[in-house]
């Protein structure tokens, strides 16, 4: 595999922990780490433009408009991958507000490229929970000639959720990754908070989704983590008060006990870095604290 293409940047943030980027010909419009990665050809776009600026219920409606108009909101460039002519394409699966239709529906399929163009290998990653993450990168390794990089990895995820296992005993935890309307993280965050022996309200390895609050403040929460999926801390709280508004709000134990929590989006990308949000929920868990770099008490 000399010539790698990334459609996504949590996969590229894998094939670049795994082999390096030398071999990385072209990667997604948003692929910026780790920072040599930025100068390489773009092979996807967005198809509609959303200003993080906007509200977050502004930025909900566009985005479940085109969802249901069937429209993607990225798309691969294709003229643009088969110039660069690459032996591995890789992207993710994970979700549809980021997923690249085009893993899916072009697969192996010898119709589906131009006679000119030999068929590349196409890898898609897909983990849902959080050891599904270094088990999919193993995957990908595999495919690298990288697996001691991948065994290193699974190493320190299994290492981490040893250490982490029972920290959150005889809570209840509720993650919001947007604001307006309240989405709840399911997945690999979930599973991670499952793991921990806190109780999330969002099924541990599921989608998660939309959420109505009646339902949150009759869950109670004892920790209360805000951390919306592409918004900084400091994005986030200027929004916060469409939260902390919020009928029955101060009535929550995560309130009363000072258990509320701005984080940044570190679990955003399933990647190695993923370990990150671990750590800030080791933070909150044991000393109620959270260190600047993952964001802040409320």
């Amino acid at each position: 595999m000399e010539r790698i293409i990334t459609l996504d940047p949590a996969t590229t943030e894998i094939v670049a922990f795994l082999d390096g980027t030398s071999r990385i010909v072209g990667v997604s419009e948003d692929s910026d780490y780790p920072e040599e990665i930025k100068s390489r050809a773009k092979v996807t776009r967005k198809l509609v433009n959303v200003d993080n600026s906007l509200p977050s219920e502004v930025i909900d409606e566009i985005v479940r408009r085109h969802i249901k108009e069937r429209k993607p909101l990225h798309e691969a460039l294709w003229d643009k991958i088969y110039e660069l002519d690459p032996d591995l394409i890789v992207g993710q699966g994970i979700c549809e507000v980021c997923a690249l239709p085009a893993i899916s529906t072009l697969e192996m399929k010898e119709n589906a490229f131009p006679k000119k163009f030999r068929i590349s290998r196409m890898e898609v990653f897909n983990p849902s929970t959080f050891m599904d993450i270094p088990k999919e990168t193993m995957k990908i390794a595999k495919v690298l000639g990288r697996e001691r990089k991948a065994e290193e990895l699974e190493d320190e995820f299994r290492e981490s959720t040893e250490e982490s296992q029972g920290l959150g005993r005889g809570t209840k935890t509720v993650v919001i990754e947007w604001i307006k309307p309240i989405h709840l993280i399911g997945k690999w965050v979930s599973d991670m908070v499952n793991l921990m022996g806190s109780i999330p309200l969002a099924r541990p390895g599921g989608q998660g989704g939309v959420f109505d609050w009646e339902v949150i403040k009759e869950f109670n929460p004892d920790y209360l983590i805000i951390s919306p999926c592409s918004f900084s801390v400091n994005r986030s709280l200027m929004e916060i008060e469409k939260i902390t508004s919020l009928p029955g709000y101060s009535d929550l134990n995560a309130v009363k006990e000072d258990h509320v929590y701005v984080l940044e989006p570190l679990y955003a990308r399933a990647s190695q870095k993923t370990l990150e949000f671990l750590n800030a929920l080791k933070e909150i868990y044991t000393s109620g604290e959270v260190d600047r770099r993952y964001g802040i008490r409320l």
